[in-house]
């Protein structure tokens, strides 16, 4: 399995959609493929990126949040995947649904392995190095700037280095943004026709656990995320700053007026 896909609250995903809604992507550091060890060893989720979606807008916002950033309890929001009964993700959702004021209707997980695959199921992904990436020792990322694609091991390179980078996990969590934004301009750039978007969508359900979720309301949520337009998408870094014990504290003055943004429709129009 590439995902995991819950979807919380009784309201389905209707096409065409109508309301905002919010995605929560969740990418876990657990390197097993092994279904039963995934499970019983997640991993830390070390990407963590809501996606409000407006569709009367046709437009969207990814919300990227540092891995290290302070949840409800006090510790990292990466820990809370850890926090789920059942493996349901409810307390993830939960602990980044606090800090945001989002609420999420859509979870999705992946971890590793299942990252790579993808990547390399859909060949590969076009992304903007925005800066030398040079971290030979930790993700292995080794890039010059300009645009380069990416195999699937490239792309995990490139999503998890952090040493490249004065702010580390900041401009880190950007870069996972990116890399969301790259697959999908990349996707949209082959002209899917319906025929295509429907074996597009049937090949990650096939790889795709799903929690009180219908092959068909996949399907459609696929289907709307393939009219988006990249350039209507804004990829935008939660403010946050060093407490000092090792989290990071979200910054209020900084963060309160983008979240209202954010929350109020989906879409950043001041931020």
């Amino acid at each position: 399995m590439w995902f995991q896909a819950t979807r919380f609250g009784s309201v389905h995903f209707t096409n065409p959609p109508t309301a905002p809604f919010f995605a929560l992507i969740v990418g876990t550091g657990a390197r097993s493929d092994n279904p039963a060890e995934s499970q019983s060893d997640p991993g830390l989720a070390d990407a963590v990126h809501v996606i409000g979606v407006n569709p009367a807008l046709n437009a969207a916002t990814i919300l990227d949040i540092p891995r290290d950033t302070e949840g409800p309890t006090g510790a990292k929001i990466n820990s809370y995947i850890l926090n789920n009964p059942g493996n349901d993700l409810r307390g993830m959702a939960d602990a980044v649904q606090s800090i945001t004021g989002a609420p999420i209707t859509y979870v999705i997980r992946a971890n590793f392995p299942h990252f790579v695959q993808m990547i390399n199921e859909i060949g590969g992904v076009d992304v903007d190095v925005r800066q030398r990436m040079d971290d030979p020792n930790g993700s292995g990322a080794d890039f010059n700037p300009g645009f380069s694609h990416l195999t699937g091991d490239q792309a995990l390179a490139f999503a998890r280095d952090r040493h490249s980078f004065s702010n580390g996990d900041l401009t880190r969590s950007e870069n996972q943004g990116l890399l969301i934004l790259g697959a999908l301009g990349m996707l949209r750039g082959r002209n899917p026709s319906f025929g295509d978007t429907v074996h597009l969508v049937a090949t990650a359900a096939r790889h795709t656990k799903l929690d009180n979720l219908s092959v068909g309301e996949l399907f459609r949520l696929g289907q709307y995320a393939l009219t988006l337009d990249p350039n209507n998408i804004k990829n935008v870094v939660l403010p946050v700053g060093n407490s000092g014990n090792g989290t990071n504290l979200v910054k209020t003055g900084d963060a309160a007026g983008l979240l209202a943004d954010f929350t109020d429709d989906a879409v950043l129009q001041t931020h």
